[in-house]
């Protein structure tokens, strides 16, 4: 028997890994991998797949968002695909949810994937729908806000795994943005204001439409008499944050 698959993923390098993942899989269709939240609602719509990998941050609708909005007589199987710490993981395990957690090895895979294929043989309708009940708890439980701890770059044919905390600041390159730690620097397809949204505010700030910076990075602050300032980093590096921004930093 043939499945369809249905990815939706707002990282590229996320979603080629699950594509990787599921050609292993003879009885798998792939019918559509989405960028963001809007698009997947309607590719559900239109293919009504029967196991669909979502992940929880995404642009324009997140995944429990998303996933309060699908039609309860077409649910398919969801796979969370995720970077939560260690409480969001005990409530997927509590509710019996199934989900992958970024990064995740062939074993993880493998052992999810054979749980879905024995949830899938279910017939019972009813039984498909207790299934979605348990989406319901787990839903109330991640309400609050979250935020990523680690982002994949792809380096060649790496992967590398940056922890967040480890950002010194971000700044934007024409279509990509670059992420500074200490000793490295990397570039990643992806707008500053849609990674934003995967960092803690209480952690990073944006000092200029162009650069977001890590606060325990930061030494000091210059003023300069048009208006503008200079952020002074524990590295001596000197960014500048324009008058639109001060108030994120200044009160």
């Amino acid at each position: 028997m043939t499945y369809k698959v249905l990815i939706a993923d707002d990282e590229l390098i996320a979603r080629e890994i699950l594509q990787n993942q599921l050609k292993r899989y003879p009885e798998i269709e792939l019918v559509e991998t989405c960028n963001d939240g809007k698009t997947a609602l309607k590719a559900i719509e239109k293919h009504e797949p029967d196991v669909v990998f979502l992940d929880i941050q995404m642009p324009e609708m997140n995944g429990i968002d998303l996933a309060k909005s699908l039609n309860v007589n077409k649910l398919p199987l969801i796979v969370f695909v995720t970077a939560f710490d260690n409480y969001a993981i005990q409530a997927f395990e509590t509710n019996a949810i199934d989900y992958l957690l970024k990064p995740f090895d062939d074993e993880r895979f493998d052992r999810m994937f054979q749980k879905v294929l024995k949830q899938l043989e279910l017939t019972n309708k009813q039984e498909f729908s207790a299934v979605f009940e348990k989406y319901g708890q787990f839903f109330q439980q991640i309400a609050q806000p979250t935020y990523a701890e680690i982002v994949t770059v792809k380096d060649g044919g790496r992967i590398q795994l940056i922890k967040i905390t480890d950002l010194i600041y971000v700044e934007a390159e024409g279509n990509y943005i670059s992420l500074h730690t200490e000793k490295t620097k990397h570039l990643l397809y992806e707008t500053l204001t849609h990674f934003e949204t995967k960092l803690n505010p209480k952690n990073f700030v944006r000092i200029h439409r162009s650069t977001i910076v890590n606060l325990h990075f930061i030494k000091e602050i210059q003023s300069h008499f048009n208006g503008d300032y200079s952020v002074i980093l524990k590295n001596e590096k000197v960014l500048r944050m324009s008058r639109n921004y001060k108030e994120n930093l200044i009160s």
